[in-house]
């Protein structure tokens, strides 16, 4: 494999961009919404949005958010607030983003999928104006004529400010300027964190990884990944709207549906998680299928196991990119490019215009640190959490809490985290607000939460200590329901009479890992 010198990659990269790294920031929309209207003007009736069997071309969508921004606005929205949209994904979440772009408020994206639980601390946290739910599928001809004035109903969705936050309290905790969407991650903590993504983060993401994967107006871009995540709303939405490109968005992923769609001279390109790629193969069972217009599929999300990246590899012909990011850093890290494809399941070398330093790599013998980042991806800061921001935020450099080093070819490895973080499936799981769940049931004593990779994801496990005679993963599982979103519940469960413990009470996980 060759060996790649960082002046190499600022070079090539730079051939690539069309700019130089010191300018890229001079190239950049200001907005998601200015890119619209960027579009909208120069090349009207080129497709833009494919969702819900709808398709909208960059001047309807333009048309639309106008309309919809003007029923928002007189509902009260006005720059700084927050509105929630419980959305999955489809046209109503893409134009209710970009309206309230126009506004100058800010999206908090939510999955509907999460639990009354989740949803109401988060909510509640947030302080917003209002919620956006959908109670109907949207009347197609009437969107696609570009001609209703009611586009909220038209969407079918409902908007709702039962219980929102009053004046006096969104004064008092104010967005930091510029904020065009807040992600939540919850962290070690349990704790919802809203994590500030500033219109500079997502344009800029947008444009370098858009540049990196070659796009351009021609490309149809596939992925069921929710915009209710930075991967999908920034690294892909917004790259594809900065680039003129269109975006086809499933609602949910399904393997055969988006082997059809491949299969479809339309799309150019598919973005997802592991997993996805896992079923992909799994269903592709037609060798004399081909996907002759496929030009680049990526990955992201979760590790990449290697057998995965091989076998995805030779079914479809094409690299198998991957990438690597936190929602606080925009999401995009590193990634690979299409001018450098490697045979290792590495992330690739760190995107141009983000400095980064792998700390005490120089003490370790396999040259292993914490990877920190620096640019004009990294967040805000988390929304009304000075505290934890101030954690993770050192002198512009964001700790990211993972494990990292150069390997042999000259590309970032990701080998472990610091943080106790399960992926599954693509989605975050944090071990303490299971481990929380678990010790609200009253016959678990005791409850320790760990990941199990697997290829192409991560499975949950919980080692538990308990008052009953038997426990039943089932019936744990549909207790844990109330309070966890599906894609937290338990894969498995150990009885154990007794959990390894320091003398200072602190569970050591290791030695759990160990039994696995």
């Amino acid at each position: 494999m060759p060996v790649w010198q960082s002046e190499d990659v600022r070079e090539a990269d730079e051939a690539v961009l069309g700019v130089a790294t010191t300018e890229i920031s001079t190239h950049l929309f200001l907005t998601p919404i200015a890119a619209i209207d960027h579009w909208a003007g120069r090349n009207p009736q080129a497709s833009c949005l494919i969702a819900e069997a709808v398709e909208l071309s960059y001047e309807q969508v333009a048309q639309l958010t106008r309309a919809l921004a003007a029923e928002f606005k007189a509902r009260g929205a006005r720059s700084g607030d927050r509105v929630v949209l419980e959305l999955e994904n489809g046209l109503g979440v893409v134009l209710s983003f970009l309206a309230l772009n126009r506004l100058g408020a800010a999206a908090v994206i939510v999955s509907p999928r999460l639990s009354e639980f989740e949803r109401q601390k988060i909510v509640s946290h947030a302080l917003p104006i209002a919620v956006i739910t959908a109670i109907s599928p949207p009347n197609c001809d009437l969107l696609q004529s570009a001609l209703t004035t009611k586009v909220l109903t038209t969407l079918g969705l409902v908007w709702s400010d039962d219980g929102a936050a009053g004046p006096l309290d969104r004064a008092q905790y104010p967005l930091a300027a510029n904020v065009a969407a807040m992600i939540y991650t919850t962290g070690t903590t349990g704790e919802p964190k809203g994590v500030m993504l500033t219109h500079q983060n997502l344009m800029f993401t947008g444009f370098v990884s858009g540049k990196l994967r070659g796009l351009g107006e021609a490309d149809r871009v596939l992925t069921a990944l929710p915009l209710s995540h930075a991967f999908g709303l920034s690294a892909v939405l917004c790259s594809v709207l900065t680039q003129g490109a269109s975006l086809e968005l499933m609602a949910t992923f399904s393997a055969t549906g988006v082997l059809a769609r491949l299969g479809d001279g339309a799309v150019t390109g598919f973005l997802g998680v592991p997993a996805m790629y896992t079923q992909l193969i799994s269903a592709d069972r037609d060798n004399a299928l081909n996907y002759p217009f496929l030009r680049f599929l990526f990955s992201g999300g979760a590790p990449l196991d290697p057998t995965l990246k091989k076998t995805v590899e030779t079914r479809f012909g094409l690299p198998l990119h991957n990438g690597y990011g936190l929602t606080e850093s925009g999401p995009t890290i590193a990634q690979t490019r299409l001018y450098a494809p490697l045979d290792d399941t590495s992330v690739g070398f760190v995107i141009p215009g983000v400095d980064y330093q792998i700390v005490g790599a120089s003490t370790s013998e396999e040259g292993i640190g914490e990877l920190k980042v620096r640019g004009p991806n990294i967040m805000a800061g988390y929304y009304r959490n000075q505290a934890q921001t101030d954690q993770v935020l050192i002198d512009g450099w964001l700790a990211t809490g993972d494990l990292a080093r150069i390997n042999v070819s000259g590309a970032l490895e990701i080998v472990g985290r610091i943080k106790e973080l399960i992926i599954k499936n693509g989605f975050n799981v944090y071990p303490p607000e299971v481990e929380a769940a678990l010790l609200r049931l009253p016959e678990i004593i005791q409850a320790a939460v760990i990941g199990q990779a697997v290829p192409g994801n991560e499975r949950i496990i919980a080692f538990v200590q308990t008052s009953a005679s038997k426990v039943d993963l089932g019936w744990i599982n549909q207790q844990l329901r109330s309070t966890l979103a599906g894609y937290k519940l338990l894969d498995e469960i150990r009885v154990v009479d007794q959990l390894p413990a320091a003398p200072s009470g602190k569970i050591l996980k290791h030695r759990l890992a160990d039994l696995l």
